[in-house]
């Protein structure tokens, strides 16, 4: 896919992420891998109202500028450290969901209670250990906690999730939220039960598969 249509599609789901509430003014970013050495990502400080296709930037795995006048965002090395080590990821999403929000602020994980979360995101939605935003260790923490898994709670931050490109990833954005507001709401009724152990067993070998086709 070219840089251009790359560029439409960010400023797209940007605009659909403040539309539905699932981030707020320039909170968050977005990046898409477009070949082995360049990435489109969302500069720092600008809201996804007010950005335009020119305002994104291209950078190599390194984090070095190839074309554009802004400054990339603040969690570009969180983006890089998730490419280099996942070759079947490429599109990622940062957002500042409201229920996953909640369960960042009380470092509250998500076990795999409903057999989506195995199929569709790899099982147990961990939390990463707080570090501070941009830094090399919340990208450390994040690749930690995400293992080979599509999505990660931030601590006190928001979430992390991705995809093969940025259609599965906004659609993993979009599971991952409901499934948050399901655990919530679920805990108001009494305790969540996980699902038995040779289901998730059976079910991440599938997920496992999935991901092996996906990968180059």
């Amino acid at each position: 896919m070219s840089v251009d249509k790359v560029r439409g599609e960010i400023i797209n789901i940007g605009r659909f992420l403040i539309a539905r509430e699932l981030t707020v003014g320039s909170s968050g970013n977005i990046s898409v891998r477009v070949s082995d050495e360049k990435i489109v990502v969302t500069p720092s400080g600008i809201s996804f109202e007010a950005m335009s296709p020119e305002d994104l930037i291209v950078v190599d795995i390194h984090g070095n500028v190839v074309e554009g006048d802004r400054n990339p965002s603040i969690e570009l090395p969180m983006h890089l450290t998730i490419y280099r080590n996942r070759s079947d990821v490429n599109a990622i999403i940062h957002a500042h969901t409201i229920f996953c929000s909640a369960l960042a602020a009380t470092h509250t994980s998500i076990p795999p209670i409903l057999d989506e979360m195995v199929l569709y995101i790899g099982g147990e939605i961990s939390v990463a250990e707080y570090a501070l935003p941009g830094s090399e260790e919340l990208a450390r923490n994040t690749l930690k906690a995400l293992g080979n898994k599509k999505a990660v709670i931030l601590a006190n931050h928001g979430v992390v999730v991705c995809g093969r490109d940025l259609r599965d990833a906004l659609e993993v954005l979009l599971r991952v939220e409901r499934i948050a507001r399901i655990y919530i709401l679920a805990r108001l009724i009494g305790e969540p039960k996980r699902l038995p152990n040779e289901a998730i067993e059976h079910e991440m070998e599938m997920y496992e598969l999935l991901l092996l086709k996906q990968c180059p």
